[in-house]
């Protein structure tokens, strides 16, 4: 799930990066600098110059390779499926409230930021990154890469420790062999062992997913909010529901000019109708919030109470794996209402 439209609005109620002077975040002294100690977890690194080209173009040159990863929340679950765990990370809402971590230990890694464009500077200085990685989407700025409030924190982060994307555009898996190649690059086997082992699950659990929907039911994904109203997604913009797509789940088609996402008012709630609905876990109303607005009730898959939860999982294997599986047990044993 792509959040920037509707965290955006988040951006404007403030509540401040404290402004700290990039010269005092980064002068510890050598013995307190944690630089040189590999994070809890790290893979053992190759030898020698590192670089990278990330998604946005950008080529980082680094004297050795990066061995403490800070990452924004979507990037760091991945890594840390992958076996690289992150030193420090930062997110939109407390990791602990998303159930992108649900089945991750956080305990070694220090969080900088759990609101939209909040980092602690200071603290993330601390942890002494030699990498950090993000995310970026197409539709807005893709070069303002995600979880920065604007383009002057992204460049005191920058200050910090280089900075790369990976762009969240096309399928899943797409995203997930990007995020593979990455972790190469950082010293993590992919050829055999664990990542090897998950590869095969992924598959099939593709196959699985693949089986289910020929059951030829229909879904739509979907964002709620008091005030707001719906926002539907369009699977099409979304890597994980579009590589669902390719396997042959029916997404209802979402109309509206705008990326990604396409809102409506309550009164126009049943502009879209499916069997089943998947509610957004971040932010979200929730099933019985939906089910209070009249209009929403009115749905086909309201009425039969098969609404279930659109888990954003992070680009990897294992994520990906496990919320294929639990659509595929609703696919499976959902029933046709329109």
């Amino acid at each position: 799930m792509n959040p920037r439209p509707l965290l955006s609005r988040r951006r404007l109620l403030g509540g401040g990066v404290a402004v700290l002077a990039v010269a005092g975040l980064t002068a510890c002294g050598a013995d307190d600098s944690p630089t040189d100690v590999p994070a809890a977890g790290a893979p053992e690194a190759p030898d020698g110059p590192w670089t990278w080209t990330d998604d946005l173009g950008q080529e980082i040159e680094l004297e050795k390779s990066p061995v403490r990863i800070a990452a924004y929340g979507d990037a760091a679950a991945a890594l840390m499926n992958f076996g690289i765990t992150p030193v420090a990370l930062f997110h939109y809402i407390p990791p602990s409230e998303d159930a992108t971590f649900e089945s991750l230990d956080l305990s070694d890694v220090e969080i900088v930021g759990e609101v939209i464009g909040e980092i602690n500077l200071e603290q993330l200085a601390a942890a002494a990154p030699d990498l950090i990685i993000t995310t970026s989407y197409e539709g807005e700025k893709p070069e303002l890469m995600y979880g920065f409030k604007d383009e002057s924190q992204m460049e005191k982060v920058r200050a910090i420790a280089p900075v790369i994307g990976v762009m969240q555009s096309g399928s899943a898996l797409d995203v997930i062999k990007t995020n593979e190649k990455l972790v190469a690059a950082l010293g993590i086997d992919i050829e055999s062992g664990t990542v090897a082992d998950q590869r095969t699950a992924f598959e099939a659990a593709s196959a699985e997913l693949t089986e289910a929907a020929k059951s030829g039911l229909s879904l739509v994904p979907l964002y709620a909010e008091e005030a707001a109203g719906i926002y539907y997604a369009k699977a099409p913009d979304d890597p994980a529901l579009a590589y669902y797509q390719s396997l042959g789940v029916q997404f209802t088609e979402v109309g509206g000019k705008d990326y990604y996402w396409h809102q409506v008012s309550w009164e126009n709630a049943d502009a879209y109708t499916s069997d089943i609905v998947l509610y957004s876990l971040r932010g979200s109303l929730t099933p019985e919030q939906l089910q209070d607005q009249p209009t929403f009730a009115t749905l086909p898959a309201a009425k039969a109470e098969q609404l279930h939860p659109w888990k954003f999982k992070s680009m990897d294997y294992p994520s990906q794996t496990s919320y294929m599986k639990e659509l595929a047990g609703w696919l499976t044993t959902d029933t046709k209402v329109t």
